[in-house]
């Protein structure tokens, strides 16, 4: 499953690419503070969770049971938490319209809703910052990435190659948003 390895490893160093660079920021841009920090751990998550992930199919059966658990973390609270942040700081929603974006987000988490209408708002939330921001090209490229993902189901791969696949699209994904964090905690769209 060196595919897979290869994949996970991809989105380890994409993921924390992204969550150092948004760490930094905080720095650079004290009014956004806080939700650069909660977009920063979202993100270091998700890569513990990738890097756990790279054992797995490295042939470590022992962390097969916390992947599980930390994927399921990773999909129905950080995933939400982090596009939530994204959307905080740079989507220009007022409180209450944010508050709802947040809630239906987090729904199939907490209660028996598919997954669809979480993927439902994490595609709307993307759409929203495209729409606010002047690197459209970037996040239209992070939006395609995320929903090139499921089609993977579609294609007639071996699992190796699909699992790999799977997490370079993400990684891709994150990649594309490292790139445009600077730019959208640029002090004219932080306002």
């Amino acid at each position: 499953m060196w595919l897979a390895v290869a994949g996970e490893v991809g989105l380890v160093m994409a993921l924390g690419l992204c969550a150092l660079r948004c760490w930094r920021q905080r720095q650079t841009t004290p009014a956004l503070q806080w939700w650069l920090l909660v977009l920063a751990v979202a993100l270091g998550f998700i890569a513990i969770n990738a890097a756990v992930g790279a054992l797995r199919y490295a042939g470590v059966t022992e962390v097969i049971p916390v992947h599980m658990q930390l994927t399921a973390v990773s999909v129905g609270w950080m995933m939400p938490l982090y596009l939530a942040a994204a959307l905080r700081l740079w989507g220009k929603l007022p409180g209450s319209v944010w508050g709802l974006w947040l809630v239906l987000a987090l729904l199939p988490a907490v209660s028996a809703l598919p997954g669809l209408l979480r993927d439902a708002m994490l595609v709307l939330a993307l759409l929203r910052l495209i729409q606010q921001t002047p690197v459209r090209l970037s996040l239209t490229l992070a939006l395609a990435l995320l929903l090139a993902v499921p089609l993977i189901n579609l294609l007639p791969l071996p699992a190796d190659a699909a699992l790999g696949l799977f997490h370079l699209l993400l990684a891709g994904h994150f990649y594309a948003v490292y790139r445009v964090v600077p730019v959208l905690s640029a002090p004219r769209l932080a306002s």
